[in-house]
């Protein structure tokens, strides 16, 4: 890897906040730094009609409105600890004339669904925010609520391979309150050791900024 990963502290309420104060020119940034990602996460989460699906974090709705587009006859449900981004998130669903599906608060830490709930769980530039004691606690909730078989789609800030990438790790350490605590991480190892199988890594650079995408599978049962 090269590069240390940086730690982080959590507050639901600091996320909230920082978030409120970002609403309203995240789409910018997204634009610019996340839009490539977000196309890569809808095009391997190979999404079929009829299938229940979960977004946690849901930000501004961008990655949401897609999964609408092409699961109408399914399930789809969406998360956000962020009041400002869920109300940004509605705003544009309401523009498609879609109501099946439900945007709610909730904590990534105690997933609000029952286990085995879904098909595919979709999460987007969150884990890198979180401490690292952290990771396995919320990647065992993605696991818990997915069905055998079930699916994890998961986009991070990364470390990126080339030498301009890494100019994002010393933003994240030296100006943190720039990428509201986003950090570049590493999250392999915590899905295999949640019991994730792993079946597709993509990287992504985008005005330089890396990316990486997990496409995970939850072990499917076996009948004895």
């Amino acid at each position: 890897m090269g590069q240390k990963l940086l730690n982080r502290k959590f507050s639901e309420k600091q996320v909230q906040d920082s978030y409120s104060k970002i609403a309203w020119f995240y789409d910018l940034w997204g634009l610019l730094t996340e839009s490539k990602a977000a196309k890569k996460v809808i095009e391997i989460a190979n999404i079929k009609d009829g299938q229940s699906i979960l977004e946690v974090a849901v930000g501004t709705g961008q990655v949401f409105k897609e999964i609408l587009k092409r699961n109408p006859g399914g399930k789809d449900n969406g998360i956000d600890i962020s009041p400002s981004m869920l109300t940004r998130a509605n705003k544009r669903i309401s523009k498609l004339n879609h109501g099946n599906y439900i945007l709610e608060i909730g904590n990534a830490y105690h997933l609000p669904f029952k286990d085995n709930s879904f098909d595919l769980v979709v999460n987007n530039f969150m884990i890198d925010l979180l401490p690292v004691n952290d990771f396995e606690k919320v990647i065992s909730e993605f696991y818990r609520v997915l069905r055998p078989s079930g699916r994890a789609v998961i986009s991070t800030m990364a470390f990126g391979q080339k030498w301009y990438n890494k100019c994002w790790h010393w933003i994240a350490k030296k100006i943190p309150d720039l990428l509201t605590g986003c950090r570049p991480v590493s999250i392999v190892n915590d899905l295999k050791e949640v019991g994730f199988q792993i079946e597709k890594i993509e990287q992504i650079s985008q005005n330089t900024f890396p990316a990486e995408i997990i496409i995970a599978m939850k072990q499917p049962t076996h009948s004895t």
